[in-house]
């Protein structure tokens, strides 16, 4: 699954929560609300249904006060003072500010209040058989009785809207959910549309590779199969030009003209570049096809380094170089390794340092451990060095980088670099180079700690008798 698909799933996941969400969070809103103003609804409708039913409590006790005397007046002004309690609430209290705001609520209780503070006196001096008075206070109190009736029904009324606004609202989130859901599944039908033409394109893209590597592996079994017939073909004469024209340049048949003589010369030294080339071109061809098998053994360090020197001595003397080697034989460990391809490894190092250093100079050899437990060859120059696009150009196959004219070396093969890295990943190893221009160059082989060996010697216990103990990675 590519990122496209991820991303794909991510975004639709990511809207389906967010919708989820949104319509979960509004119906509790308005639920949460609903509820609220219901509550605040019945919570009005029983204050103002209280003072009327007090109201109509007091007037039937007044009428029983003045029914000679069926009830006291303590019972009366009980009774009365029972009506004054529910009107401050109403005036006062935080909880009922809202019904203030109604105009023809405030104005019917603070009517109400104002004629209770009016008849106050009378009502608590009254007398069984003062009909005139009793008579006026229930005709003062009566018309609040039909107005608070009246604002009860106004409540109650108002509820039933905000029900039916509330039934409205819930209808119309209903339909955005609805219309939400059908956007969900289109989405989902439109992501597994595009999953499914993903898939069908990275299968045809597969198949493509397949395909592709398929007649890689084809083009790669034909070019060993041409190299290597055309290496033999190519070898065998060769073989007979370099070794003819070294006997005319010997002169092993007689003298020869001088001019003839030194043509013989080129002859031989062009086939020994040709027949290098030829070589170099298989062991590359062999290892880029992982066909090179390694002949591993256990060899010293040391003994590699100085073959190296050896194979290079010709070199050494037609360039005025100089060789120094820092380190001990004798400190080195061992290497499990396939010593041809390793000591041509280091030759073909040792070549390039030798051809890229000026006249006089000196080329360092070194041999040092890795924090791991490794090894690292390291084989540094005192030549012109190279940038860091030069260096890219030379670890490419038939990639050589030019100097100017104060370096004077022979044409190579352009194969050197690319050969020692491949033979190092057969190893399980690396190549680095690093280089300054103006500075010089330093290549590294490095050998991880599964191919180092180290000996150590322990007595046995014998006074002429040693044992070896080997360690290794």
């Amino acid at each position: 699954m590519n990122r496209k698909l991820i991303l794909n799933i991510v975004l639709a996941l990511t809207l389906f929560g967010g919708i989820v969400v949104f319509t979960t969070t509004s119906f509790n809103n308005i639920g949460q609300y609903h509820n609220r103003e219901i509550n605040r609804a019945q919570s009005d409708i029983w204050v103002l249904s209280q003072v009327a039913l007090e109201l109509e409590r007091t007037m039937h006790a007044l009428h029983m006060y003045g029914q000679d005397g069926a009830i006291s007046h303590d019972d009366l002004m009980l009774r009365y003072d029972i009506l004054w309690s529910r009107i401050p609430p109403i005036l006062d209290a935080p909880d009922t500010r809202h019904l203030r705001e109604f105009e023809n609520l405030l104005a019917t209780i603070t009517s109400l209040h104002q004629t209770m503070m009016s008849i106050d006196t009378v009502i608590e001096n009254i007398k069984p058989k003062d009909h005139d008075e009793i008579m006026k206070i229930h005709d003062a109190l009566v018309p609040f009785s039909s107005r608070l009736n009246k604002l009860a029904s106004l409540v109650i009324s108002n509820s039933n809207n905000l029900e039916e606004a509330y039934l409205k609202d819930v209808k119309q989130r209903t339909l955005t959910l609805k219309l939400s859901i059908i956007f969900i599944i289109g989405g989902a039908f439109l992501l597994v549309t595009l999953l499914i033409r993903e898939a069908l394109q990275v299968r045809r893209l597969l198949n493509q590779a397949i395909a592709a590597e398929q007649i890689a592996e084809t083009a790669n079994e034909a070019k060993s199969s041409f190299l290597a017939n055309m290496s033999h073909e190519l070898r065998t004469p060769l073989t007979g030009i370099i070794g003819f024209s070294g006997m005319m340049e010997q002169e092993t048949m007689g003298p020869l003209p001088p001019k003839y003589k030194e043509y013989a010369g080129d002859i031989e030294k062009s086939g020994k570049h040709l027949l290098d080339l030829i070589n170099d071109i298989l062991d590359l061809s062999k290892a880029e096809a992982n066909k090179i098998e390694l002949d591993a053994d256990i060899y010293p360090i040391a003994d590699l380094i100085h073959q190296s020197e050896r194979l290079v001595a010709g070199l050494l003397e037609s360039y005025g170089i100089q060789v120094v080697t820092e380190f001990n034989d004798n400190e080195l460990p061992e290497l499990r390794i396939d010593r041809r391809r390793i000591v041509q490894c280091v030759v073909n190092l040792l070549s390039n340092a030798i051809k890229f250093s000026p006249n006089n100079t000196t080329v360092y050899i070194s041999v040092s451990g890795t924090s791991s437990g490794g090894v690292v060859i390291s084989i540094r120059d005192q030549g012109k060095g190279m940038t860091a696009d030069e260096l890219k150009v030379a670890m490419q196959p038939f990639g050589q980088v030019r100097h100017g004219p104060e370096v004077q070396h022979e044409p190579g093969t352009g194969l050197g670099l690319p050969l020692v890295k491949l033979m190092m990943d057969l190893h399980d190893g690396k190549l680095e180079i690093s280089s300054k221009p103006g500075i010089g160059t330093t290549a590294r082989l490095i050998f991880p700690p599964s191919h180092v060996i180290n000996r150590y010697t322990q007595s046995s216990g014998d006074d002429d008798g040693q044992s070896f103990i080997f360690t290794g990675t």
